[in-house]
């Protein structure tokens, strides 16, 4: 018998013969599809100009939505914070017991996220700042400005029951009792939903072009190649071997797209930024240099994801085939 010595070498676990053989396959055909995609696409490159140009307009146009969207939603956060903010207005005799016992109401409603008291001479003092209102406080004579209550609300949608909760007070001034406007709540919701809805079809709209123009593209090399690939099939080939390397010229004609549209939006960022910080703070409020990194780092993945869908619409009617 024969025995092994403590501390010599044993002899390393071997891999099973039918699993060797797999792993040989799986990277001949990994390295069969990669590297033919990769000499197909550059001796392909003509025609799929057009699908990369496209590609490129598209993501470009994105990346600068996605900018535009990040600094638009600052714009209607603020906006939708000046529409959950209401003045209550409260009665000229009014005593400090009755402004008490609002102010803690309020505080205990769920629909309430804040309730600041103003009196009438700091209500006076804010309206000499504001042009116009300064010379409507000396022609009155005495302060025409009441003391109020400022609400803010946790959400848009709470401020017409705040206001329906504080009408009926008698601290509240029956005549005016608040500064809600019912359609500056239905002005907002409709501006968010339409402008969400446009970007929703505009995007949708440059999705479905680039999917089309990508998939006319990796058609046309198909019906270029298909000798090859009908000899290629005779010869035992799988679907793999077969229509792989179109999937791959396609993310590779968006990964290609989505690398010069990011060069091209951290270009256009950088010469915003150039041009002058009282344009930049018109166009991307609030958008830094981290905001534009991260969206351009997203426009080759994206690129790469929309290429390969193209490539799939274009080879599946000849995959059944």
């Amino acid at each position: 018998m024969r025995r092994w010595m403590t501390g010599a070498r044993r002899p390393a676990a071997r891999w099973p013969g039918w699993m060797r053989r797999a792993a040989r396959v799986t990277v001949s055909a990994l390295g069969l599809v990669l590297l033919g995609a990769a000499r197909s696409w550059l001796r392909n490159l003509r025609t799929a100009a057009p699908a990369l140009g496209t590609l490129y307009i598209v993501l470009q146009l994105a990346g600068a939505g996605g900018l535009g969207a990040l600094a638009a939603r600052d714009a209607v956060a603020a906006d939708l914070r000046d529409a959950a903010a209401v003045r209550v207005y409260l009665r000229q005799d009014v005593a400090a017991e009755a402004v008490e016992g609002l102010g803690e109401r309020l505080g205990r409603d769920p629909r309430v996220a804040a309730v600041t008291y103003v009196s009438a001479d700091r209500a006076l003092e804010q309206a000499r700042r504001r042009p116009g209102l300064a010379r409507l406080a000396e022609a009155a004579g005495t302060n025409p400005f009441p003391a109020r209550l400022e609400i803010r609300a946790a959400g848009v949608s709470d401020v017409a029951g705040v206001v329906a909760a504080v009408s009926g007070d008698p601290a509240v001034d029956p005549a005016q009792p608040t500064s809600y406007d019912p359609g500056t709540d239905a002005a907002v919701r409709r501006v968010v939903d339409v402008g969400s809805w446009v970007a929703l079809g505009v995007l949708a709209t440059l999705v479905l072009v680039a999917t089309a123009v990508t998939a006319n593209a990796i058609r046309a090399v198909a019906i270029a190649r298909s000798t090859e690939l009908a000899i290629t099939r005779l010869l035992g080939a799988g679907r793999l071997v077969l229509y792989g390397p179109f999937l791959v010229e396609g993310a590779l004609t968006g990964l290609v797209a989505g690398v010069i549209a990011a060069g091209g939006l951290v270009g256009l960022f950088a010469g915003a930024e150039q041009v002058g910080a009282r344009l930049y703070t018109v166009l991307l409020p609030g958008v830094g240099w981290w905001m534009a990194l991260a969206v351009a780092a997203l426009l080759p993945a994206a690129g790469a994801g929309l290429g390969s869908m193209g490539a799939l619409f274009g080879v599946r009617g000849r995959a059944a085939t």
